[in-house]
């Protein structure tokens, strides 16, 4: 049925030969959904291992993207593979335009660098640990700074030699506890990491920023919403530290963000400027439990127009005993903030150390062990006193006989003064509604903040020298005398989680909506099983093929046993961004219709339109 046209594969074949055109947009090879493992189903994945699944581990599943091999462990199939390579060369193209070069490290490293940068004992038991058969520790990496600090460190002499820009994208191993959401926290994923070294602190500021940017941009080719926040260091460590998020109601992170600054914070890290006026919960909250009731008798918190209740959670800070002794030193510590406030850990133990935080003052015994009590200390949160001026730290001597029976039972003989250090502070969980710090500081205005739930697929951080001063990563400076200690800086990008990500971020009810960049392909072309239908198709795909200018872009859904019904079903599931249908309506009309996936948007064109149409949504995409 090509009486609309005129041409067969063949003569059009020989045409683009005869006029010099490029021959490989009319090969005979043409990818072929039949062809291709792609095990789409009908079947709605709701529950697995009795936790309810998230959208894009629903849609992964049922578009045949991945299948499960075992608890927070996925196979990646064909199609989820293409979008994994689409993802990675948008990172390569990025990090090469500033200078970054891609290695391979080994995943399986051996522990002896994480013993000498602390790691081995403070990363805890999500590292997957092993011995080999003579009993040598080893481990799979979560991360790699110790491995590549390493290897940098036996290569760099001279200032000469750097600054250094290395980057992998491989697999990384974490004993996740409780693995769920799919791709979003398994024990197995992909990530790109890249490690920068340089000659000074202000080089590798620059530096930096320069990853930062590159970051930014591929987050905007990626195509889907995306903020950029202020940041904890965590267990990685540094000075500075951004993260960046791609917005998803399902995401386990907070966002505080301001709508006229665009300020943007981790819900641990933000900074916000409390409402002088309380809530009714700040108010109304009361104590009943004896020790928090004692505390609240001291009088230490500062008085305010309207009486704020404080609220309190209790820990323990250990530390090595100053005689040098086994002995640990123990403090108590007690947080309090206002009723409708929570203690934000993270700033506890930037504050103060490591604290351990405990639910209650009996769960304290717990955290303590044998051990006894050797210091006391108070810390009140500025939501105690909104708007004033934090007072100076204080001790507050106490009779150890008027003690509560709860407390004293945990700091030892009652015939002893005790001293209560007391401090002031930023140690609460700001929440929507506080004002922005940034407005406050440079236009005196006080912006409330809003929260947007999102999903962390990046982290940036300016390590200093954390890891080249243990490392023996030195450099030998201009001056030729002194050795120096490189300036680092480590930088993630979850490739699997951004493709999981990315499917919270765009789908509806039909399926996935991937943007352009990263669609497994951009057009699938699906013909009802009349044989001119299918005989069109086939010259379709060499026309849009042409017009879009790839060689392996394009797909044709030519399947016999399914009907051209289910097989645009399946492709709205997958989530093309275009379709192309070669059905009835093309045997009457001569017409095809083409259908956006994101906006809905069809048109009907006749043939000689086809690669025009292709062709300007090309230009379009490379805008």
């Amino acid at each position: 049925m090509f009486m609309h046209t005129g041409l067969t594969l063949r003569t059009l074949s020989a045409a683009s030969a005869g006029t010099g055109a490029s021959v490989r947009y009319a090969s005979t090879f043409r990818h072929r959904v039949s062809k291709t493992l792609v095990p789409t189903s009908k079947q709605k994945f709701v529950h697995v291992a009795g936790q309810e699944m998230v959208p894009s581990q629903q849609l992964l599943l049922r578009s045949g993207m991945m299948r499960q091999s075992s608890s927070g462990i996925y196979s990646i199939l064909p199609y989820g593979h293409r979008i994994l390579t689409k993802i990675e060369a948008i990172i390569d193209d990025e990090l090469e335009n500033i200078g970054c070069q891609k290695l391979s490290l080994p995943n399986m490293q051996t522990s002896d660098n994480w013993k000498k940068t602390g790691r081995w004992q403070s990363a805890g038991q999500e590292m997957f640990k092993l011995k080999d058969r003579r009993g040598s520790d080893f481990l799979l990496a979560p991360t790699h700074e110790e491995e590549v600090t390493s290897l940098i460190a036996k290569e760099v002499q001279s200032y000469r030699q750097l600054p250094i820009r290395v980057y992998q994208v491989g697999r990384k191993f974490r004993d996740e506890l409780r693995a769920r959401s799919g791709l979003l926290r398994g024990k197995e994923f992909v990530m790109k990491d890249l490690y920068t070294f340089d000659v000074t602190e202000q080089e590798a500021f620059k530096t930096y920023d320069e990853v930062v940017l590159a970051y930014r941009r591929i987050m905007e080719r990626l195509g889907v919403p995306y903020a950029v926040a202020e940041a904890d260091t965590g267990n990685i460590g540094g000075s500075h530290s951004h993260e960046f998020h791609i917005l998803s109601k399902v995401g386990e992170d907070s966002l505080l963000s301001c709508g006229s600054c665009g300020y943007t914070s981790n819900e641990e890290r933000a900074i916000g400027v409390i409402p002088s006026t309380p809530t009714k919960a700040a108010t109304k909250f009361r104590n009943s439990e004896e020790v928090p009731k004692w505390i609240e008798s001291l009088d230490v918190v500062p008085r305010s127009a309207v009486r704020v209740n404080p609220r309190f959670k209790f820990g323990v800070l250990k530390a090595p005993a100053a005689d040098g002794s086994p002995d640990e030193n123990c403090t108590l510590v007690a947080v309090a903030t206002s009723g409708d406030r929570e203690v934000n850990e993270i700033k506890v133990s930037k504050a103060f150390g490591n604290v351990e935080l405990a639910g209650s003052v009996q769960d304290v015994q717990t955290l303590l062990g044998e051990s006894k009590v050797t210091d006391l200390m108070l810390c009140v949160d500025q939501s105690l006193y909104p708007g004033q001026e934090p007072p100076r730290p204080k001790d507050v001597v106490l009779d150890g006989s008027s003690l509560p029976e709860g407390l004293s039972s945990l700091v030892g003989p009652s015939n002893l003064k005790k001293s209560l250090k007391v401090v002031y502070g930023d140690y609460h969980n700001c929440k929507p509604g506080d004002g922005c710090p940034h407005c406050q500081k440079n236009k005196g205005l006080i912006e409330p903040m809003e929260v947007t739930r999102a999903i962390e697929v990046g982290h940036t951080f300016m390590l200093g020298t954390k890891y080249s001063v243990p490392l023996n990563a030195t450099f030998v400076a201009e001056d030729g005398q002194e050795e120096v200690p490189i300036q680092m800086g480590c930088y993630g990008l979850g490739v699997t989680r951004l493709l999981a990500s990315i499917v919270e971020a765009s789908h509806d009810h039909k399926g996935i909506v991937w943007p352009e960049s990263v669609a497994p392909y951009r057009v699938v072309i699906v013909t009802s099983e009349d044989e001119g239908c299918v005989e069109a198709a086939e010259n379709v795909y060499d026309i849009v093929q042409k017009a879009l200018n790839v060689k392996a872009d394009v797909i044709l859904d030519d399947r016999t046993e399914t009907t051209l019904g289910f097989k645009m079903k399946d492709a709205e599931l997958i989530g093309y961004p275009w379709m192309v249908v070669v059905g009835k309506g093309f045997l009457r009309t001569g017409n095809i219709e083409v259908q956006h996936r994101k906006s809905g948007d069809k048109w009907s064109l006749e043939w000689p339109k086809i690669e025009g149409f292709f062709q300007e949504r090309r230009l379009l995409a490379q805008e």
